[in-house]
């Protein structure tokens, strides 16, 4: 007896992991100004007083602060949190050019 004979859809060749998709170019100004639009639309983040400061190269990195205008902000734990991942998540999709 045969052995079966078995057909196969061709296969769709997905890049590796450790292939990297070009970075899209960004200034600081553009990096702050998405990182905080995306941390404002989170619910407890302060209108006012929130301060971005993006610096570095080609491994670029953020700095969030609450100044006194923001006023007491109780869930300074989870804002913090939310900036780390936002931060991350745009790290792998941009480089930071002057």
């Amino acid at each position: 007896m045969a052995a079966p004979t078995v057909w196969c859809e061709p296969r769709t060749v997905l890049p590796r992991p450790t292939q990297r998709l070009p970075k899209e170019p960004k200034t600081a100004d553009e990096l702050v100004t998405m990182i905080l639009d995306d941390l404002q639309k989170f619910e407890g983040c302060p209108r006012k007083g929130v301060r971005i400061t993006v610096y570095g190269g080609r491994d670029w990195n953020a700095m969030l602060m609450f100044g006194a205008e923001a006023g007491p902000v109780p869930n300074v734990s989870i804002l913090r949190s939310l900036f780390q991942t936002i931060t991350e998540r745009l790290q792998n999709r941009y480089d930071l050019v002057e």
